[in-house]
């Protein structure tokens, strides 16, 4: 594994410390100033809607697996994991998150987070 892969993992480890322990000053740190969460039912959420949603436990993150590093070229690197995901008022469930990082001078930060179904086909694009 080359130092940028290890670099990128380390920084996505750091994202869902954050995100299960409401890491809001992390967060506003690592998340690029357009970075959108998306889901399969709702609008994009911009960054601050969704750091607002994690502070006040609208939306919980727990039970995270280990990244997947699917690509990393030049600048940007995908990977893929799965996390239990609470959306107020509903039950958690199990969802694959597609992030993609883009890399800065001094740190990696996420420009977006797919949250996809369990089918393969959501995973395109």
């Amino acid at each position: 594994m080359t130092a940028e892969a290890s670099t990128l993992l380390t920084c996505c480890d750091g994202l869902t410390t954050a995100l299960a322990t409401k890491d809001i000053c992390w967060l506003n740190d690592h998340l690029a100033p357009t970075v959108e969460r998306r889901t399969p039912q709702v609008p994009p959420q911009a960054k601050y809607d969704w750091i607002d949603a994690i502070q006040n436990e609208g939306l919980i993150y727990d039970h995270f697996t280990a990244p997947t590093l699917d690509q990393l070229v030049g600048t940007r690197g995908l990977v893929h994991l799965t996390a239990r995901l609470t959306e107020h008022p509903h039950q958690a469930t199990p969802v694959t998150l597609q992030l993609t990082f883009i890399r800065e001078p001094d740190c990696w930060q996420l420009y977006r987070d797919w949250e996809l179904s369990g089918k393969p086909i959501d995973w395109i694009g």
